[in-house]
């Protein structure tokens, strides 16, 4: 690996300990790079200091680059030109990284190299969530009682109550003729695990509910879904599982995939991982699709017409491991995802600021207020945080 390629692995590996954090392997040669000399250190020490990058990034957009190069092109002469451009490249190996990391990894992939000094603006720290259980016979448990650890349903089954996980045992009981179900709701701003009683897991993501029964019974494994969820589905060719949304079916015998269907959006879309998926809708425009990993289903809930595409499935699982990853989505539709996690309202000065298209990585552990910080960042917009609510506007 040659000293430019070199910089660009390390300045990758910064951005993804910035934005992700990294693997055991990464770190390792990431901390290996920085014990090789005390200028690595030092480098490495300004890179992550907020300050000195945006300091950095100020004294570089007051060169004027182009007359730079043309000043040392006529002052050379022409045989020495090759060796002094190699000289240059050593001395500008130096500032490379802060470069890349103005590029990649900010991971705003709009004009973010054009980066002004920020503004302050208030804090909004993320409300805690309280999701609740409510039993077969209607009894409502709240979820985050550190009081609650297990339950027992009419029919035997065990319910056990972890750090964010819910998790179904069926007892010795023979299953009642009439089956029993149990609902999760999920409010804004929250997260569940829900362990079924057949081994599948499935997380919720914010404003979601899952109603299903605490034993699984009959030729198929019946679930209904309202919101966003994770499926990582236990194989029984017998019995297949079925997600319900609405006049869509989502039918597997084993495999992971998510399903997104929230009340406020017009759209069904089912993202496949693993495995293989048929979506099935009903009505007018009946139809079916078999998946493939990385298809994904759409439904247009309006008129029953559904689509399927090829996706870059992260896009739309990355919530399950705590990060908000959009690339070139618009402004309205990376609010809305973030309105349900962080409980705000957003309210847009002009429809045109809606349609702005952005990309980032963004920890869903943070506060909203540094990731509007982020996209004040790229001088396309201007966002004001007052209260539970965000104003945007287009500068």
């Amino acid at each position: 690996m040659n000293r430019i390629d070199n910089y660009i692995r390390i300045s990758q590996l910064i951005a993804k300990e910035v934005n992700y954090g990294l693997e055991e392997e990464e770190q390792l040669e990431l901390n290996q790079w920085i014990d090789d000399c005390e200028e690595n250190r030092q480098l490495y020490d300004r890179i992550r200091n907020r300050e000195s990058f945006l300091e950095w990034d100020q004294q570089m957009h007051k060169v004027d680059l182009e007359e730079g190069w043309k000043c040392i092109d006529e002052a050379i002469n022409p045989n020495r030109r090759m060796a002094v451009f190699q000289a240059v490249l050593r001395y500008a190996a130096v500032v490379m990284i802060p470069l890349f990391l103005a590029g990649v990894g900010y991971y705003l992939y709009n004009d973010i190299t054009n980066l002004p000094q920020p503004k302050q603006v208030a804090k909004l720290s993320k409300p805690k969530p309280k999701a609740r259980l409510i039993l077969a016979d209607g009894k409502k448990v709240n979820l985050d009682n550190v009081e609650v650890a297990a339950m027992k349903e009419k029919d035997g089954t065990h319910i056990e109550k972890g750090a964010g996980v819910l998790k179904y045992q069926a007892g010795e009981k023979e299953q009642e003729v009439k089956p029993l179900y149990n609902t999760v709701e999920i409010p804004k701003g929250g997260e569940y695990q829900l362990n079924l009683s057949d081994g599948t897991k499935v997380y919720l993501n914010s404003m979601s509910s899952l109603k299903f029964p605490v034993r699984f019974s009959g030729k198929t494994r019946d679930v209904i879904l309202k919101g966003e969820a994770y499926f990582e589905v236990s194989k029984d060719a017998k019995h297949p599982f079925v997600v319900n949304v609405a006049e869509t079916k989502v039918e597997v015998l084993g495999t992971s995939f998510n399903v997104k269907a929230y009340d406020e959006e017009t759209e069904i879309v089912t993202t496949l991982v693993e495995g293989s998926v048929k979506v099935k809708t009903s009505g007018e425009n009946a139809g079916s699709l078999l998946l493939k990993p990385g298809q994904q289903a759409v439904v247009n809930e309006e008129n029953g017409m559904m689509d399927m595409r090829e996706v870059d499935v992260a896009l739309f699982t990355s919530w399950k491991d705590g990060v908000f990853l959009f690339k070139n989505q618009r402004m309205e539709d990376i609010m809305m995802e973030l309105a349900r996690w962080y409980d705000v309202k957003v309210f847009y000065q002009n429809p045109s600021v809606k349609e702005l298209c952005f990309g980032g990585h963004f920890n869903r552990s943070g506060d909203i207020s540094s990731i509007m910080e982020m996209f004040e960042l790229t001088r396309k917009v201007d966002a004001k945080i007052n209260g539970k609510t965000i104003v945007i506007s287009e500068k």
